[in-house]
């Protein structure tokens, strides 16, 4: 049983549905079923006491951010539990697919993930540009990812730049438009859903200076999963195609 996102994902990955007694209702959102189709065929959870008593599974994927009620209840329940920690990089994404590999019983399914994930980087490598593109991470209600997180592994390992030089930073439309970035990239999890976040987009300063450098990709809940090496290698096809 899966109690967030990304560990759903790497479940998915890991082990026939069959196996699988429940993961979280965000892999029935479109997003997660563009990629793992399979998840519309597992019962879902939201994170519930209720619902990991009744379902009594021998194994609980989760995060270290679990509600601290929950642990003593389901030490109770004689429930293994697994807190698989965040991955930001592609190493940390080898080792998170190792652990939960080695407790679902399918290393060699873990190992064939990983190979096919560093084939795909081997193959950015190859194509990396000679001059990189300044990018901002847009469409997030003024949220840009800075040098902290898998956005940024990417972009780098594709050969761009990120416009915002710590951590995180928040952006107006003015504000990104001094910063000057060559393309703006959109994160498609929740692409086509209405929202005050996707109307910023349709100002009209960001439409005639960004019409032909707007760049959708794979944001896959921000999960570092080994799928993350495949959608690095589609992220770098669409910058080669931008031209400043």
């Amino acid at each position: 049983m899966s109690l967030k996102i990304c560990t759903d994902e790497l479940l998915l990955d890991l082990v026939p549905t069959s196996r699988i007694a429940s993961v979280t209702f965000l892999s029935r959102e479109p997003a997660a079923l563009r990629i793992w189709p399979q998840g519309a065929k597992v019962p879902v959870n939201h994170g519930t006491a209720e619902e990991i008593l009744a379902i009594h599974p021998d194994l609980i994927l989760t995060d270290p951010f679990m509600a601290p009620s929950l642990r003593p209840l389901l030490a109770k329940n004689g429930a293994r539990i697994l807190e698989v920690p965040p991955a930001d990089n592609f190493e940390q994404i080898r080792l998170v697919t190792r652990i939960v590999a080695k407790a679902v019983g399918e290393e060699a399914r873990g190992e064939a993930l990983i190979a096919r994930m560093d084939a795909d980087l081997a193959d950015v490598a190859a194509h990396r540009p000679k001059k990189a593109l300044v990018v901002a991470g847009w469409g997030g209600g003024g949220y840009v990812p800075g040098k902290g997180g898998l956005f940024n592994t990417m972009l780098t390992m594709a050969g761009a730049r990120n416009v915002v030089s710590g951590n995180f930073g928040y952006y107006d439309v003015e504000s990104l438009i001094e910063a000057n970035p060559d393309a703006l990239v959109y994160g498609d999890t929740y692409r086509g859903m209405a929202s005050l976040r996707a109307d910023q987009d349709l100002h009209p300063a960001l439409l005639k200076r960004y019409g032909g450098r707007r760049i959708s990709y794979t944001s896959l809940y921000g999960c570092g999963v080994p799928e993350s090496g495949r959608v690095t290698r589609s992220l770098q096809d669409a910058l080669l195609k931008v031209r400043r």
